[in-house]
């Protein structure tokens, strides 16, 4: 299991889960304290020369269609006060051409500027930062930075582009170097990837700016607003996960011979009853030791029913 991972096990956080995309925007962009945050999370990232001034954010709005469509990015466009256009994103769970999708959305961002007639000295440097909850890459950096380079000599193309990857999960891997020198990095990161309590308090201990963004996050997450769109984002990704299940299951077993059809039903079943348990866990409805006993022997109509209605009412039907 995955640290940081909203999907795939329930935290034990008293407060909402900040490596769920949505939370993560409100945290950074919802509050008044929230662009002294932002600037402090991306000095720890980028390790600018001279700090920040200021970091000008240009989506602070979270439309609701897009918290129910899968693949959305819930992303936070800014500016640098040295005029580079920064894209921040967090990622949980492990998405089909993250990386060709990633550098879609650099190019984007950084032809922004570009319209017919115009010169391409006017074209910003962009910059993607992209936390992720599962591991990506090979290696056991947890932060990785992507630059245009030479093969052999390395020699830098451009200053224009840049890719920075923090893997949440390598948390416990991190090299000698990043231990000397990305200390407020790596703090964030086990802020983002805290599964209770105590992990983001200690996470918090050492940095003052981290332990602002936990006071700011306790805000947010009392914000009744905030806690339906989380609801809303998180209910959308277990629903996504579970169609996604199914259909792997059903196509591993399409080919097999037709008598194993009842071992396919059984296993949708099984599915369906995990996923059931799962969604009470993660809406704090309290389910009877009788209920959750009624669930073996429920039909897979009867499961699918009893899922539509646990989202449904957000209670378990009387």
């Amino acid at each position: 299991m995955e640290p940081g991972c909203y999907v795939e096990s329930v935290s034990k956080l008293s407060t909402l889960d900040p490596s769920l995309d949505v939370v993560f925007k409100l945290l950074f962009t919802s509050r008044p304290e929230s662009n002294e945050l932002l600037i402090a999370l991306l000095s720890a990232v980028l390790r600018p020369k001279k700090p920040f001034k200021k970091v000008t954010v240009r989506n602070p709005e979270i439309p609701r269609e897009a918290l129910t469509e899968h693949g959305t990015v819930l992303d936070i466009l800014a500016e640098l006060d040295d005029d580079r256009r920064i894209d921040i994103e967090m990622q949980c769970d492990r998405r089909p051409s993250f990386r060709e999708r990633a550098l879609y959305y650099w190019a984007r961002m950084f032809g922004a500027d570009l319209v017919r007639g115009s010169g391409y000295d006017g074209i910003r440097p962009a910059i993607s930062v992209l936390f992720v909850g599962y591991r990506e890459l090979k290696g056991d950096r947890v932060h990785s930075i992507f630059r245009l380079l030479e093969v052999h000599d390395h020699e830098r193309f451009t200053d224009a582009m840049e890719l920075h990857v923090i893997e949440l999960s390598k948390l416990d891997r991190a090299t000698i170097e990043e231990q000397r020198d990305e200390g407020k990095l790596l703090a964030w990161t086990k802020f983002f990837a805290a599964r209770s309590d105590e992990e983001m308090k200690e996470a918090s201990m050492k940095d003052a700016a981290i332990e602002k963004a936990r006071r700011v996050l306790e805000q947010v997450s009392a914000d009744p607003v905030a806690r339906r769109l989380a609801e809303q984002r998180l209910l959308a990704e277990i629903t996504w996960k579970m169609d996604l299940d199914a259909v792997r299951e059903e196509g591993r077993i399409e080919g097999e011979a037709r008598g194993e059809a009842r071992g396919e039903a059984r296993g949708r079943s099984a599915a369906l009853r995990s996923a059931i348990v799962d969604l009470c866990e993660v809406l704090g409805i309290e389910s009877t030791a009788a209920q959750r006993e009624s669930l073996e022997s429920m039909s897979l109509s009867e499961l699918e029913a009893l899922r539509e209605a646990i989202k449904r009412e957000r209670q378990w039907p009387r």
